[in-house]
């Protein structure tokens, strides 16, 4: 009998040999997805999973967030419901260090000495030294 709570896990490269042809759904918030996402992904935020059950399409569904503990989750609860659900272990912090593409929200255009939030390279640069963190 298959425990009703197991899932697959993949790393990014097994991910990638799937992707873009895989329905990726990532679990981030609205915020966090608007700023940086793997190209063709589906937002539906953990939060708002268990109410938009019918959105996700059915067939292996890939989750990812942002370092795989939201996705684990939301892989579980797919899972108890039915669904076949894959867990990118990770998320998009490991999937960026194995150099696939991620799709960066424009830098706002702004006035000289307004501060600009986000912008793609200061989200690059924070991506790299969360991935260093997790080499070291």
């Amino acid at each position: 009998m298959r425990d009703q709570h197991a899932f697959r896990t993949v790393m990014p490269d097994e991910l990638a040999k799937v992707w873009p042809r895989a329905t990726l759904v990532d679990v981030r918030s609205r915020e966090e997805h608007a700023t940086a996402h793997v190209p063709g992904s589906l937002n539906i935020p953990l939060d708002e999973l268990s109410s938009r059950l019918a959105d996700p399409p059915h067939g292996t569904i890939y989750l990812l967030c942002g370092s795989g503990k939201r996705s684990s989750q939301a892989a579980r609860l797919l899972t108890d419901r039915g669904y076949t659900a894959v867990n990118v272990a990770g998320g998009i912090t490991e999937w960026y260090r194995a150099g696939h593409p991620v799709t960066y929200r424009q830098a706002p255009e702004h006035q000289p000495g307004q501060h600009s939030g986000h912008t793609p390279g200061h989200l690059r640069k924070l991506l790299k030294r969360l991935s260093s963190r997790k080499s070291a």
